[in-house]
């Protein structure tokens, strides 16, 4: 009710355009995020069959004693949370946030996203069978299988992963490295493949990166003509109107 139908009608043919490029952008880049998934998943079986499953779990057994002592008991609540994501600006990661609720974090540097993935699995179950709340963070990527940092705010304490496409700009409290649980030979047999997939997936995902930002400089291109077509005197008149319907509802909040 605030835009001038007129003046948006007159550039009907460039909004369309520019809705449909976006949409290919957007398309595209879900695309490049697939493939690079697959790949990185590849690399991530591979890893998994040079792993030894049994030292990871024994690890974190001994991380969990020492810390998670003074369990409060009961079951903990999980929270899933993003803490990284794929951008106009490529991979971003919000190391600020681990920093804001951890004094201590453990770094788990793993290239291929095996050995962190089983560590960080039996820790969360053991945190939260101890009672401990968690924040669980998955790759987006691998949005439904990949762990890849946990953090325990009532204990200021945070697993994190390092890889080769996520470097969190953080000072750890110790790190864990994966290849004390891998097979360095089994792993040398398949050196080709894995070079391979990480190549390709790093252009994926760049792929990716541009693609978004691509869409980004669209979008504001868009945002342009409805900008120009929108009355903010209007708008801020049905603003003032809402807020006095429900004036009664934000005097009982005390708003």
């Amino acid at each position: 009710s605030c835009w001038d139908e007129h003046r948006l009608y007159e550039n009907r043919l460039e909004l369309m355009t520019l809705s449909a490029r976006i949409s290919r952008c957007h398309e595209h880049c879900c695309r490049f995020l697939g493939a690079a998934g697959s790949l990185l998943g590849d690399t991530y079986r591979i890893a998994l069959d040079a792993t030894s499953a049994t030292k990871v779990v024994k690890a974190a057994g001994r991380i969990a004693q020492n810390e998670f002592r003074h369990a409060p008991g009961g079951r903990g609540k999980e929270s899933v949370r993003f803490l990284s994501a794929v951008t106009n600006k490529g991979i971003t990661l919000f190391s600020e946030t681990a920093d804001a609720l951890c004094d201590r974090i453990y770094l788990v540097e793993d290239a291929y996203g095996a050995s962190s993935r089983l560590l960080l699995n039996a820790l969360r179950a053991q945190a939260l069978e101890s009672g401990f709340d968690l924040y669980t963070c998955y790759c987006p990527l691998a949005p439904f299988e990949k762990l890849e940092h946990l953090f325990l705010p009532e204990l200021r304490l945070g697993f994190m992963t390092k890889s080769d496409h996520l470097d969190p700009q953080i000072e750890p409290y110790k790190i864990i490295r994966a290849r004390r649980f891998t097979d360095a030979g089994a792993l040398k047999k398949s050196r080709k493949r894995i070079a391979f997939n990480k190549k390709a997936a790093a252009q994926m995902l760049d792929s990716a990166a541009r693609l978004l930002a691509e869409a980004k400089s669209l979008h504001d291109r868009l945002e342009a003509y409805y900008i120009d077509a929108m009355d903010f005197q209007k708008v801020d008149a049905v603003c003032s109107a809402t807020l006095q319907k429900y004036e009664h509802i934000l005097t009982s909040y005390g708003l």
